[in-house]
């Protein structure tokens, strides 16, 4: 993935739409004028993030998930860039099928619990992991193993299956297509959100990283297959950034995604950064595929969520 490849699909990247069966019904919620306030298209975490680190992609290698979330966050310059005594902190990874760990699907239970540790011990005053799953959510949350990692890490794991004003809060997202959408309350209540999803391949998207994850923050899906994918992705992602991607390259399924189950491939790293856009980028150069494979990149990229041209970045590997 280069510049070449980005400047040439940016370019031509249109709204062509791609029509698929929606995931659930559409929510008749009313939209909330001040939300839009809140998160907009240039929306950005409360917390403040050193220059330095924002332009820093950090590669952590190894297999052991412990070691790497330590390992990647020293590279980041500590977890203390982004996580402060008395934060509430959201943490969203892939949980969303009622898959182990070696299905290769969801994201690493065990990298998950470390993240929790890691930010109970910045000071963090509270921390929760949440997914909206495609099926049961007491099942995926025993499954995946993230609701004993989680738990036994001083957090708090739970799905956002229920439509309810618990969970959710009406927002303009004040996109082309996404014009409004019921979103997750526990992101937007956060002084940190942490977007840490499993790299895997998914035959709608060609990858399935950071962007795609956000698609568990919101109720109703059925816009986004009912439109277009990947401009709605990328819509969604402009609307809030995460504060940090931490993507769990660990291993993961390289066809039949992105449930499966499919083939596995051990990529042995964990990749941290602030821009989503360039780990994304990273995840798809070790999934083998170029900007033209991902369009809501090039798409989000025009949004201005972030840079996709990974290789400008000052590039650590520990």
């Amino acid at each position: 993935m280069n510049r070449r490849d980005f400047i040439k699909v940016a370019a031509s990247v249109g709204l062509a739409s791609t029509i698929l069966p929606g995931c659930f019904s559409k929510s008749s919620s009313p939209v909330l004028p001040d939300q839009s306030q809140k998160s907009n298209s240039q929306g950005s975490p409360r917390s403040t993030v050193p220059s330095q680190t924002q332009s820093r992609l950090v590669i952590a290698e190894g297999m052991d998930p412990d070691t790497l979330i330590e390992k990647g966050f020293e590279a980041m310059g500590g977890i203390g860039q982004f996580v402060k005594s008395g934060n509430i902190v959201t943490i969203k990874p892939n949980f969303s099928s009622a898959r182990g760990l070696d299905a290769g699907v969801t994201t690493n239970p065990i990298l998950v619990g470390a993240l929790v540790r890691r930010c109970i011990q910045a000071g963090a005053k509270e921390v929760r992991v949440i997914d909206h799953t495609f099926t049961s959510g007491e099942a995926c949350l025993e499954e995946s193993g993230i609701r004993a990692a989680v738990s036994g890490a001083g957090g708090r794991a739970y799905t956002i299956n229920s439509h309810t004003g618990q969970f959710y809060s009406a927002v303009n997202v004040n996109g082309e297509i996404l014009k409004q959408a019921d979103y997750s309350r526990d992101v937007l209540e956060a002084d940190v959100f942490i977007n840490i999803p499993i790299l895997k391949q998914s035959d709608p998207t060609g990858i399935s990283a950071g962007l795609k994850n956000l698609m568990g923050v919101v109720w109703d899906r059925g816009i986004f297959h009912q439109t277009d994918l990947h401009q709605t992705i990328a819509e969604l992602a402009a609307f809030k950034k995460p504060t940090l991607t931490i993507l769990d390259a660990i291993k993961g399924i390289t066809a039949n995604g992105p449930s499966g189950p499919g083939p596995i491939k051990e990529w042995k790293q964990v990749v941290f950064g602030t821009d989503m856009l360039a780990v994304d980028a990273y995840g798809a150069s070790l999934l083998g595929l170029k900007l033209a494979d991902v369009k809501h990149v090039a798409i989000a990229a025009k949004l201005g969520v972030g840079n996709p041209d990974w290789q400008s970045l000052e590039v650590v590997r520990v």
